[in-house]
């Protein structure tokens, strides 16, 4: 017999409806605000009792949608594929898995040609998996199907992560890196500067240059990079170095990361927000008026808040998904993201934000240097980051800068072992994935570290 298994959404109950309806009043229940999952007519109860602890933690619909629809494929593969179906819930699927049927999934889901999927794809899977399964054994006292791994991230927090499990190597991860001196170019190839230091007039290219920058800085993705909101910036600091919280880490799930920044590249973004970008929200004609807008009634560096059925209710911005993001709106009319386009003034789309970098490198190419690589794109931002890092890291000028209980892992002997600690920066489940950012590290370390700390 072959299971069924389904997600149930939540659904609003009106007491007056149902004895107006009925004739009689009915018993008053909790109403459950988070989806549950139903299996064979039956809901459940550790997958929903999850997922509504999941949802009162961090309400963020999308997020627990996404949760609950992985968490239904993988009791169905269990149960259907498996064979581990059974009459009492409590001896069956994921109460009874083993670490092979485990790893037989992660085989189909990342290498099987016919049922694998993108490494972006798995890596959500195992978030969902590892976190759910953690809470069974917390909670059920039911043994791990799979090692985790316990580390101290940049600021001391302890997280696990599923390491023999991580997603597989992508080929298209292989950029290209570069120097110091060349970044310090790009940023003025995004400000339109010459080599006669004469600069094209176009409130943009403030813009441009703080986005590059900020790639450079922090090493984000470029959906990431393209969302970040004005308040997720970091403070300019007297350090060489602070850190940013990044929303989409496989080794944080979805309570995001903290990723070392090169501050020095956080200077033009700063200058941008309290110039161009003023200035560029001073030239809008109407409101900012998204499809389904969220109204913002509040927004610190950690959260926003918003009127739901007549109760403000907070949201950490770690938790809000790239869609929701552009829904808000605060008071003044205006979006909270940080990058406004030239003419609407709203902010600019994936698109516009993707060319952003190809204009700066062609601009660098025709004006600067012609050496410059032809064909660098905004993800060889990221690979950057990650080379300077690791580069910092080996030659041991992170670690005064860094929590005190875990800067003894900021001294590292060898080069790999700087790839294990700049891993976590990246947002990286293991150091496999980091290993395609820094091939080409070995190469920039005669640089002095001055330079990549933005000293001269």
């Amino acid at each position: 017999m072959v299971s069924s298994v389904r997600v149930i959404r939540p659904v609003a109950v009106d007491p007056e409806v149902i004895e107006r309806v009925l004739g009689v009043t009915p018993h008053e229940v909790e109403h459950v605000d988070a989806p549950s999952i139903m299996v064979d007519g039956e809901f459940h109860v550790a997958a929903s009792r999850w997922l509504l602890r999941k949802y009162r933690l961090r309400p963020v619909e999308a997020t627990i949608k996404s949760h609950a629809a992985r968490l239904a494929l993988y009791i169905a593969w269990l149960r259907n594929d498996c064979g581990l179906a059974g009459n009492d819930q409590w001896y069956a699927d994921v109460f009874v898995v083993s670490e092979e049927q485990v790893r037989r999934y992660y085989r189909l889901r990342q290498f099987d040609p016919k049922t694998r999927v993108s490494s972006s794809a798995w890596q959500a899977q195992l978030s969902t998996i590892k976190q759910f399964h953690e809470f069974l054994r917390d909670t059920y006292r039911v043994p791990l199907p799979f090692h985790i791994e316990s580390f101290l991230n940049p600021v001391g927090m302890r997280v696990t992560s599923a390491t023999e499990l991580r997603p597989r190597m992508r080929d298209g991860s292989r950029g290209t890196p570069i120097t110091p001196e060349f970044s310090d170019l790009l940023i003025q190839g995004a400000l339109r500067i010459d080599g006669q230091l004469r600069q094209t007039d176009s409130l943009t290219v403030e813009r441009d240059a703080a986005f590059i920058s900020l790639g450079l800085a922090t090493g984000m993705r470029l959906a990431t990079l393209a969302s970040i909101t004005a308040y997720e910036l970091p403070p300019l600091g007297a350090g060489p170095l602070t850190t940013i919280r990044v929303p989409d880490f496989i080794t944080k799930g979805d309570a995001g990361g903290d990723a070392l920044v090169f501050a020095h590249r956080l200077v033009p973004v700063h200058q941008y927000i309290h110039g161009a970008r003023d200035e560029l929200i001073g030239m809008m004609r109407a409101p900012y008026s998204p499809i389904d807008a969220i109204e913002l009634v509040g927004a610190d560096s950690d959260a926003w808040e918003t009127t739901v059925d007549g109760k403000v209710r907070r949201f950490t911005w770690v938790e809000t998904d790239m869609m929701t993001r552009r829904r808000l709106v605060l008071p003044d009319g205006t979006s909270p993201l940080l990058w406004y386009g030239g003419y609407k003034a709203k902010p600019i789309s994936y698109a516009q934000a993707a060319t952003i970098t190809a204009m700066a490198r062609d601009w660098t190419r025709a004006h600067l240097e012609p050496n410059f690589p032809a064909s660098f794109r905004t993800h060889d931002l990221r690979h950057t980051y990650a080379t300077h890092l690791v580069v910092c890291i080996y030659k041991q000028a992170v670690a005064q800068y860094i929590h005190e209980s875990a800067a003894d892992a900021y001294r590292p002997g060898r080069i790999a072992d700087a790839v294990s600690i700049a891993k976590l920066s990246l947002g990286h489940a293991s150091e496999a994935s980091t290993n395609l950012y820094i091939q080409h590290a070995p190469k920039f370390l005669d640089i002095s570290i001055d330079e990549f700390l933005g000293g001269k």
